[in-house]
């Protein structure tokens, strides 16, 4: 329980895992699969440290998980390669033990020194790789070769891979680079255009996790208030209509006492898929809560929003979950509230506060009707 516990939790490095795996039991374009592995992993840690941070600056009651950096520091500490995070500034907030194998410096020496990293490359390609880094601030990855000097007083060619990291307003904020020893692979000009194209498949692959839900593959909350934001600002540009509908799921608690949240899960998985098969191209689906789903309207009034609503519960309701080898058929109900842009809608959260309020009366309504 407590392996899943942490899986689930820190999905992005499990993912990353898993393809690292697969990805050193293959070639691919004649380059070795442990290189692309390593890629893998480090974009996907990445990601999971961005959110890692973001949750906790959105939940300041929560106490630090020791656990998740233990689990960060170990799976970026077995990468043969060096894996760090940077600030436009100079400032190292983080790097993985791979430094010392490079140069012969610690982590905790890198740390101490605002430009450390700079300050260690060949005085001749110090500029050119400054130029590089401010660069980044515009949003493009980059591919840079150069020179650092290592403890012993030697110098060592490296190869540094930068990736630049936007916030949810789409600036750059920071960056973080996978340093290669170069003297130790000597990758030819055709296989760097080869790699490059193949970070760019792992960072599309990443923005993908990034937005959906991992469960139920339609979009998580945290993007679809985005897309609502940008359709209430289409909505009051252009004066067109807008409706919401907020739906639970009824006693899904009481199931999965039952028979287990893996079927749970099930639940929540087949309604994702009737959902979509059953709104428009336009239309949006999100996972809002445990046992909530968010569908945007765009386009829609207040007076065709209760016919939508209808027809998508009928819709659900129809789907059933079925195991024949414990010989269980599951059905379920499902209860919405809706909310539309009128004339006291100020912003997105008062249509989410209207549509939760919605939900909630139409609760207390069944509840009665049952008794």
């Amino acid at each position: 329980m407590a392996l899943k516990n942490l899986i689930v939790k820190y999905q992005y490095c499990a993912i990353g895992v898993l393809i690292a795996m697969n990805c050193t039991m293959v070639s691919i374009f004649k380059l070795n699969g442990v290189f692309f592995g390593l890629i893998v992993l480090a974009f996907c840690c990445t990601l999971q440290f961005l959110v890692h941070n973001e949750g906790h600056s959105n939940s300041p009651e929560k106490k630090s998980d020791g656990i998740s950096e233990k689990l960060f520091h170990r799976i970026m500490n077995a990468v043969s390669e060096t894996i760090y995070i940077s600030l436009f500034d100079g400032s190292v907030k983080y790097i993985s033990e791979g430094i010392e194998h490079l140069v012969g410096y610690k982590p905790d020496e890198i740390y101490k020194t605002r430009n450390f990293l700079l300050q260690l490359v060949h005085p001749d390609d110090r500029e050119k790789v400054s130029k590089f880094i401010q660069k980044l601030q515009s949003g493009n990855d980059a591919r840079i070769d150069y020179r650092m000097l290592k403890k012993d007083g030697a110098y060592v060619w490296v190869s540094d891979c930068l990736n630049p990291i936007r916030n949810e307003w789409g600036n750059v904020t920071h960056y973080n680079g996978i340093l290669i020893n170069y003297d130790e692979k000597k990758i030819t000009d055709k296989n760097l255009q080869t790699l490059n194209a193949r970070v760019h498949q792992l960072n599309d692959m990443v923005n993908h996790h990034a937005v959906r839900d991992s469960l139920t593959n339609v979009y998580n909350k945290r993007y679809s208030l985005v897309i609502l934001q940008n359709e209430f600002n289409r909505a009051l540009d252009q004066n067109k209509a807008l409706s919401c509908l907020l739906m639970d799921i009824d006693n899904l608690e009481a199931i999965n006492s039952q028979y287990g949240y893996f079927m749970g899960d099930r639940i929540l998985t087949e309604i994702s898929k009737c959902l979509q098969k059953n709104i428009q191209s336009s239309d949006v689906v999100s996972r809002f809560g445990d046992d909530e789903f968010f569908i945007i309207l765009p386009e829609i009034d207040n007076g065709e929003v209760d016919r939508i609503s209808d027809l998508l519960v009928n819709s659900v309701e129809k789907c059933f979950i079925q195991d024949d080898e414990k010989n269980i058929n599951i059905h379920f109900k499902v209860t919405v509230g809706s909310s539309s842009i009128a004339r006291t809608t100020k912003n997105i959260t008062d249509l989410i506060e209207q549509a939760s309020s919605s939900l909630y009366a139409a609760k207390m309504a069944k509840k009665e009707r049952q008794k």
